[in-house]
């Protein structure tokens, strides 16, 4: 076994490793549940809790926090490997599920599903109808971008704050129209949380969440050919239309299902695939799963980061994702605009 094989299967492991101590943290601290850490982590390994309550440590550890972190998981795991694969297909370093205008096309899609009451009806039209909006946000901003010829990063950057602005307005008109009692709920969701979902949000989330990522590696030679360049992809026998059209299909589906359930957390899709490409380089074989794997641990650590300095009141993890990401964008920004000029 040669030296870069055994470091790269090293890095995969710790990855691998990554959500597995990501999801006891969060199945063991924080919370305004007074429960322990030593308690709930005797529940996770089944072992009987010695607090006076052992069945309601249970329920608190296998009912509230597991679905949580599962969730977590699945969206964290959602917009890292969507967003490295808009990085790669639009040959963009500034692409991210939040930053072109699929967040906001899925927040929509499900704000509407809330608003009108086909919730009420059937849960499955929350993800369909957030699929539906995230499809239609991200073809908007390609097709509006590349009206005036090939778009730079910068202009597709500003196309998709455009329409996400525009999918905002649209939902805060939604809000004004909806009943009192639904406003804080869709304004908690908005924010990116994970509180109060349950096993049911799970089944809503895993199959469209699973399907994307899993039809995102199988375009993976694709995903590769449009990162060199459309001269390329062509010269290689890619339909770059269709192609694009693919990749967008499987990005909307895995991210708009995470949206559904948690709401836009932002700049998962940023931070991540930047980090990890830097360890596991640009293939899209690579690339793909080592962001699925430490998104997904990246994201339950922040919640249960935010579960800890905020015990009274449960902050939304997108604030914890914002703080962080914000900056990090700033830094790229900066970097990209300085690399485009020195070209």
């Amino acid at each position: 076994m040669t030296a870069s094989r055994r470091r790269r299967l090293v890095l995969f492991g710790a990855l691998a490793g990554m959500p597995l101590v990501a999801a006891l943290v969060g199945m063991v601290v924080g919370g305004a549940a007074t429960v322990s850490p030593l308690d709930a982590f005797r529940a996770v390994l089944g072992l009987e809790p010695r607090s006076i309550a052992p069945d309601l440590v249970h329920a608190i550890v296998w009912q509230i926090r597991a679905p949580r972190v599962v969730l977590l998981l699945l969206a964290g795991a959602a917009f890292a490997t969507s967003g490295a694969a808009l990085q790669a297909c639009l040959e963009n370093p500034l692409a991210a599920p939040s930053l072109l205008g699929l967040s906001g096309g899925a927040s929509l899609g499900a704000v509407a599903a809330y608003v009108s009451g086909l919730a009420l009806v059937q849960m499955m039209f929350v993800p369909v109808l957030a699929f539906v909006g995230a499809l239609v946000a991200l073809c908007a901003v390609y097709a509006i971008a590349w009206t005036a010829g090939r778009p730079t990063p910068g202009a597709l950057l500003l196309t998709g704050v455009a329409v996400g602005s525009l999918s905002s307005s649209l939902v805060s008109v939604m809000l004004l129209s909806a009943g009192s009692h639904r406003i804080h709920e869709i304004f908690a969701w908005l924010l990116g949380s994970a509180e109060g979902r349950s096993w049911q949000h799970v089944r809503l989330a895993v199959l469209p969440v699973l399907a994307g990522i899993a039809l995102l590696l199988v375009a993976r030679r694709v995903i590769d050919a449009l990162a060199l360049g459309e001269e390329h992809a062509i010269g290689a026998g890619v339909d770059v239309l269709r192609a694009r059209l693919f990749v967008f299909g499987a990005i909307a589906l895995a991210a708009g299902g995470a949206v559904s359930v948690v709401g836009p957390v932002a700049f998962v899709g940023l931070m991540v695939p930047h980090a990890v490409r830097g360890l596991v380089g640009s293939p899209a074989r690579l690339l793909l799963p080592a962001s699925a794997l430490a998104g997904a641990g990246f994201l339950v650590l922040c919640d249960a980061l935010a579960r800890v300095v905020s015990r009274s009141v449960d902050m939304p993890v997108g604030v914890v994702t914002a703080l962080a990401g914000v900056p990090f964008f700033l830094v790229l920004l900066h970097r990209t605009r300085r690399s485009t000029m020195e070209a």
